[in-house]
This record gives structure tokens, C-alpha cells and sequence, in this order.
């Protein structure tokens, strides 16, 4: 082989290196800000955003590759990418310390303690689990929070009393928490101050990506206005966002309409449309709802996706952006661990702890957040 082409082909591997990082850059970049797309108009702008995580090491296994090769133009292409994600990157894995946290307030009472958890109607449907006390009625009672907010908390309508997994904690759950609502739709509050209620937007039957449930007609959302014992007014809005159905033909509850086919790829195209109407007009509700504001729920998609962005606005903040700690995946089935359920604020208070707490027999983990609601 002449020097000609033996310099060429050198020539040639070394600008495979800057062109791996090139590329894995791009779409590093591509998955992190594919949220400011609306899927109705850029299909397959939701899963960009679902694979940022693993897009996100594999950039830094290319790093770690150009490194040791010491392309110096492929690590600076690599870090110029990583640097431009870092927004998104703190909304997925926040490392803030316990000393970055606000103070806490000297009286306690001005403290206010909240948790969202999609409860899987405490497993009335599993046969197994139906029968034995509920282990996520458990949590909630012995994590104690003020406020609890609950999807997928009530069982087609059904009393609580009717339902063998919580008869065992009725006395307790009616001394702990005196101000309780459940309606059909399952959006649930357990509380120890009194409210008020409203449903938010008009009242529709339950959409699936393949049709419509049988004999379930609710809200998207509901709020709840409340006054704490030092005065201070406050709404809180619950919501359950539409689901992927990932484990579709389970649920005897669905009715799959005629002209749909149960493709996992079409009951995901028609669960990111659903859900990007679902987050307008939960955006409407927020924007005309009082200052002082907490937002959570199960959104059923990841930080910085395009429901996140539109929900969020310019305004709400996120409380586990804000105060909580690394990568908490609040999903638990199909091998998928992902932060689907959000707790968002504005308004006059602020968050001062975060935590996402393991255990229960949900689907879902719950997130508890502690406010200074002064």
C-alpha cells in the first residue's frame, strides 16, 4: 500500500471519532428540546423526548471514548452538546444539597405538607391484593401528610367503605383526615382542613387511546380551595392526564372502539394527542385559578416534555426541580422508571423539602413535598 493511501485511510479514522461525537451531540441536543414541539404537529417529537435519559449515556459513554482516544475536537463537540442540555438535565436528575434549601420556618404551622400518588384504586381489581389491607393506604398513613391527592382513587364511584383493602384503616383514615372527597373520575383528596370543590373543564367521557371506557363520565382535573389555619387561601388542582395503556386488554373496564387497531405505536400516537389537548386546557384552569397555586398529579409524561412545558407556562415552578434530589422515577411497571408525576407551585409559599417514597402496591411511587406557605 503506497504512503498515499495508507496517510488517506488514517486520515479517515481519525475524523470518525469527531464525527461519532457530531452526531451523538445532535441528538443529545434533539431529545432534550424535542418538548418544544407539539406532537400534533411533529409525531415523533414525544419519543425524542422519553429517550433523552438513555440518549444522555450514551453521550456520556462517547465522552468517556474520545477521551481516552484524546480527540480533542470530539470532546469539545461532545462537552459543547452537554453543556447545552444542562437545563433539561437539572429538571431530570436536580442535585440540590440539603444546605441549598430554604430555611425553615421557625412556627410550624406555617408548614403544609402535600402528596400526590396515583393509587391504582388500591388494587381493588387485583385478586391477590384486593383482599389483604392495603399496603398504599398504609404509606399515606404513616408518611401523615396534610393534604393528599389521589388518582385513580376511587373505585367506579364506589364508598371506601365498600372496598376490603381499606375497611381495615377506616377508623383511622376518617380521625386522621375529616375532610374527604371521591368522585367517579377517581381524582380523590384526603385532608385535614376543610374545602371547597369544583370540577375543572366540561365533563367528558373517559377517553382511551382506543376508545372509550364503559359507564365512566368525569373531569380531567379538579380543584379544591382551601383556607389554613393561619389564613392563608389556597387551590389546589389534581389531575390525571391521559395513560400510554401500555398493558391494554387487562382492564375488563375498556371498550375498544370499532375503527382502531390495539397497536402499541397507535395507542401511544393517540395517547400523546389526548394528552396535549388535556394539558391546554389544564393551562386555562391555572390561569385563571387565585395566586397562591399547587398543581400536581399524575401527567403521565417526563420533565421537559411538551404537556411539562405547556403546564408550566412561564409561571409554575417544580418542586422536585426545585428542592429535590437526583433521578426519582415515580413509575414502577413494564421496566420503565420515569418521573411522571409532578407537583408544581406559585403564588405566595414555597417549597422547602422534597421526596419521592418507595413502597405501597401502586403502579406509581408518590411524591411528598413540604411548603412554607408564608
Amino acid at each position: 500500500m503506497s504512503y498515499y493511501y495508507r496517510h488517506r485511510r488514517r486520515k479517515h479514522k481519525r475524523k470518525t471519532f469527531e464525527i461519532l461525537a457530531l452526531i451523538t451531540g445532535a441528538l443529545l441536543v434533539l431529545c432534550a428540546y424535542a418538548g418544544k414541539i407539539d406532537p400534533l404537529r411533529f409525531f415523533p417529537a414525544p419519543f425524542l423526548t422519553l429517550a433523552f435519559v438513555p440518549m444522555l449515556i450514551v453521550a456520556l459513554g462517547v465522552l468517556l471514548v474520545v477521551a481516552l482516544k484524546r480527540r480533542w475536537l470530539a470532546i469539545l463537540l461532545m462537552i459543547v452538546a452537554l453543556v447545552a442540555v444542562l437545563p433539561v438535565f437539572k429538571l431530570f436528575v436536580p442535585l440540590n444539597a440539603p444546605s441549598m434549601h430554604p430555611p425553615v420556618p421557625a412556627d410550624t404551622t406555617k408548614m403544609l405538607k402535600v402528596m400526590t400518588y396515583n393509587v391504582l384504586a388500591f388494587n381493588y381489581h387485583e385478586p391477590k391484593l384486593s383482599s389483604q389491607p392495603s399496603a398504599t393506604m398504609r404509606l399515606i398513613l404513616d408518611t401523615n401528610p396534610d393534604v393528599v391527592l389521589l388518582q385513580e382513587g376511587s373505585v367506579r364511584g364506589f364508598d371506601w367503605s365498600e372496598v376490603p383493602s381499606l375497611i381495615p384503616y377506616l377508623d383511622e383514615m376518617r380521625s386522621r383526615y375529616p375532610y374527604c372527597y371521591h368522585g367517579s373520575e377517581g381524582l380523590s383528596i384526603m385532608s385535614k382542613y376543610p374545602f371547597t370543590t369544583q370540577p375543572i373543564g366540561q365533563p367528558q367521557h373517559a377517553r382511551s387511546p382506543l376508545g372509550f371506557n364503559r359507564d365512566q363520565t368525569g373531569y380531567l382535573a379538579r380543584a379544591y380551595d382551601m383556607r389554613l389555619p393561619h389564613g392563608k387561601q389556597l387551590r389546589i388542582i389534581d389531575f390525571r392526564l391521559q395513560s400510554y395503556h401500555l398493558s391494554f386488554g387487562k382492564n375488563p373496564n375498556v371498550r375498544v372502539s370499532p375503527d382502531v387497531k390495539p397497536a402499541p405505536l397507535e395507542r401511544m400516537r393517540r395517547s400523546f394527542a389526548l394528552r396535549s389537548d388535556n394539558a391546554t386546557t389544564l393551562r386555562e384552569a391555572i390561569d385563571k385559578s387565585p395566586a397562591n397555586l399547587i398543581v400536581c398529579g399524575d401527567m403521565n409524561d417526563v420533565p421537559g416534555s411538551h404537556v411539562y412545558r405547556v403546564i408550566c407556562g412561564e409561571d409554575m415552578i417544580d418542586a422536585w426541580a426545585t428542592v429535590g434530589r437526583g433521578y426519582a422515577s415515580t413509575y414502577n411497571r413494564h421496566g420503565l422508571r420515569y418521573r411522571i408525576d409532578h407537583m408544581l407551585y406559585k403564588g405566595d409559599l414555597q417549597a422547602l423539602f422534597a421526596k419521592r417514597i418507595l413502597g405501597g402496591s401502586s403502579d406509581h411511587y408518590p411524591l411528598v413535598v413540604t411548603f412554607d406557605v408564608d
